[in-house]
């Protein structure tokens, strides 16, 4: 259906057109980045969440509480009538380097969190966020950190 839905809203990207949308960057477990001046665009493999509908829950989700790097829904990606993948966009933070640990457990605890015992483990009375590590949380030359990519869930 999503297929389907892409390909009639024009929002359906041939696979064979995914390096069009910039420099491949850095890849994890579910997203393949792409890099084009100010965007990361994330061609996410739903590895981590299994449904369409869950990510875009969890997209939500890090919306709410991380607004400075929302994600948007770029579209739709895949092998026709095999495989369908979201495309995501979002800010390109420039000039960061990977936050630290107590950068990140500062910042979480600003924002109403508390670490939990796993690394990288945080939670408030609404939502468990974790894999907040390194290679996901950035500081900018300010000092201001990002959270670019989290897992999250509403409990």
């Amino acid at each position: 259906m999503a297929e389907q839905y892409a390909k009639e809203n024009s929002i359906w990207i041939p696979m064979c057109d995914v390096f069009d949308l910039g420099v491949p960057g850095p890849s994890g477990n579910e997203n393949d980045t792409y890099v084009s001046n100010d965007i990361i665009y994330k061609v996410n493999n739903l590895l981590n969440t299994g449904s369409i509908l869950r990510l875009l829950d969890r997209i939500m989700w890090h919306n709410n509480l991380f607004y400075d790097t929302a994600y948007t829904l770029h579209g739709f990606t895949g092998f026709d009538g095999r495989t369908v993948m979201p495309v995501l966009q979002q800010r390109l933070v420039k000039d960061a380097v990977p936050a630290t640990t107590i950068e990140i457990e500062t910042y979480m605890a600003a924002i109403g969190f508390a670490k939990q015992n796993d690394e990288g483990r945080y939670a408030n009375a609404e939502y468990e966020v974790w894999d907040l590590v390194p290679r996901n949380v950035l500081r900018d030359k300010d000092g201001d950190v990002f959270i670019i990519d989290a897992e999250i869930a509403k409990k």
